[in-house]
């Protein structure tokens, strides 16, 4: 028994005599406990903005409005791009093939005419790293940049940790090289299938702070695929509000029934701000209480479409806290002005 609590005591983040208890991710609670039991309030798509030029946006503020905005989770697409004259041609041949889209017809039918009067670049071009929604040329930012407000956030809050979930079309080297060339390479905490996710308090301490997973490549321990075996799943496609909130929208999706990462997805196809507006407060916190009841977990990742629209913030929060009277932020719900 001596040697138990002896370890435990060696294992456990304790603050400096006299100082205030080390918050993890804004609670101190969250140190001690593995990521995948820790709730990150998560944006689905959340590279589409209208800041960023994209048609039919998922999300209405940028990625760095949101990082400002206590969004810890980020659903993001990788594609191979070229920039022509303004316009983003997406390399739709990548090394997974073509994907299914939820997109709408009238939007892939004005993508597929923009990448046709575009026209393919000679053979041989070089292309960068974008993060787009099946179609760049319906908007697109460059990983390179996504990654320097990264890495900036995390150099001004050095006890945050960040979730992303890659849905990658692209080559896992060079998603990490990009990582690398803003300096986050050295932020990915690396994982082992079947073993215990680290606490927050220990990557904080170990200046690992990011856990980036790959929906179709497989990086290693730093960058692995995510449905192998580390992330589990709700179903992500539903085409009304009623179906969010449906019987069968806590079911089992990808993943596996033992994987630490619950990815809890929440929202319309496809998005609109007034579809958002229905599933994003009171029908959140209703199916969040259900689902945790069928699936006998908490979601990690509670995703939204339109974040600023939503109570995801606040809904994450309490999750976490456990007790609105506890040491939690209680954020008030995640709304601007005229949503």
């Amino acid at each position: 028994m001596l040697a138990v609590v002896v370890a435990a005591l060696a294992t456990a983040e304790v603050a400096p005599t006299g100082a205030a208890p080390m918050r993890c991710n804004g609670q101190a609670r969250l140190c001690g406990l593995p990521l995948g039991e820790v709730a990150f309030a998560t944006t689905h798509n959340s590279m589409s903005s209208p800041a960023d030029g994209f048609i039919g946006p998922n999300q209405g503020k940028p990625m760095s409005w949101q990082l400002a905005h206590h969004i810890r989770g980020f659903q993001i697409d990788a594609y191979e791009g070229l920039d022509r004259g303004g316009r983003i041609y997406t390399e739709l041949a990548g090394p997974f093939g073509s994907q299914a889209t939820d997109l709408s017809p009238a939007l892939v039918r004005t993508a597929t005419r923009i990448h046709e009067s575009i026209g393919a670049p000679p053979a041989g071009t070089p292309t960068d790293v974008y993060l787009c929604h099946t179609f760049c040329e319906l908007g697109g930012v460059k990983l390179s940049t996504v990654a320097a407000d990264v890495r900036s956030f995390l150099d001004e809050h050095p006890n945050e940790v960040l979730v992303f979930v890659v849905e990658d079309y692209v080559t896992p080297e060079r998603i990490r090289a990009e990582l690398a060339e803003a300096g986050l390479e050295r932020e990915l905490v690396a994982v082992t299938p079947n073993a215990a996710l680290p606490t927050l308090g220990t990557m904080i301490a170990n200046r690992t702070r990011l856990f980036v997973s790959l929906e179709n490549g497989d990086g290693g321990a730093s960058m692995p695929n995510a449905f192998a075996a580390l992330v589990q799943e709700t179903p992500f496609t539903f085409l009304s509000a009623s179906a969010v909130v449906g019987v069968a929208s806590c079911a089992p999706n990808r993943g596996v029934a033992d994987a630490p990462v619950f990815q809890f997805n929440h929202w319309v196809t496809p998005p609109t701000t007034r579809r958002a507006r229905a599933v994003n407060g009171r029908a959140l916190q209703t199916r969040v209480a259900r689902c945790t009841a069928e699936r006998g977990r908490t979601p990690t990742l509670v995703a939204v479409d339109f974040a600023e629209r939503s109570d995801v913030v606040a809904v994450v929060d309490r999750l976490n806290s456990g007790d609105p009277n506890s040491d939690g932020r209680i954020f008030r719900p995640l709304r601007t002005r005229g949503s």
